[in-house]
C-alpha cells in the first residue's frame, strides 16, 4: 500500500487529468484566514500584500504533510504578472524534488 503522500498525489493527478482546467482554478483560489491558522506549523499560508492567504494546497500539505516547507507542489506554467498558475501540468512530490517546480 502507498504511503499518504504518494496516495495524494495519485489522486490530485488524477483530478487534474480529468479536468486540468478546474483544478487550475481551484490551486490558484486563497481565501485570507487568521494569525492561529497562519501559525499552524503544516499548513502553508502565505502573505499577499500583507494579508494572510490559504489555499487548497497548503491545506493538503498540513494534512499530509510533516514539513512546514510542504511534501506536495504543483509544477506548470504561471503568469508572470500574478504568480498565478496558468496551467497545472503535474502535483508533484517534494520529497523527491524538494522545491516547487514551475516551468
Amino acid at each position: 500500500m502507498a504511503d499518504t503522500v504518494t496516495r495524494a498525489l495519485q489522486v490530485l493527478n488524477e483530478a487534474l487529468a480529468l479536468d486540468a482546467e478546474a483544478i487550475t482554478r481551484l490551486v490558484n483560489l486563497r481565501v485570507e484566514c487568521n494569525p492561529g491558522l497562519a501559525a499552524h506549523q503544516t499548513i502553508q499560508v502565505g502573505a499577499y500584500d500583507g494579508i494572510a492567504k490559504i489555499g487548497v494546497l497548503g491545506l493538503i500539505n498540513g494534512v499530509v504533510g510533516d514539513s512546514p516547507t510542504g511534501v506536495i507542489g504543483a509544477k506548470g506554467r504561471i503568469d508572470n504578472n500574478t504568480g498565478a498558475f496558468t496551467e497545472v501540468r503535474a502535483f508533484v512530490d517534494l520529497r523527491i524534488e524538494k522545491v516547487d517546480v514551475i516551468a
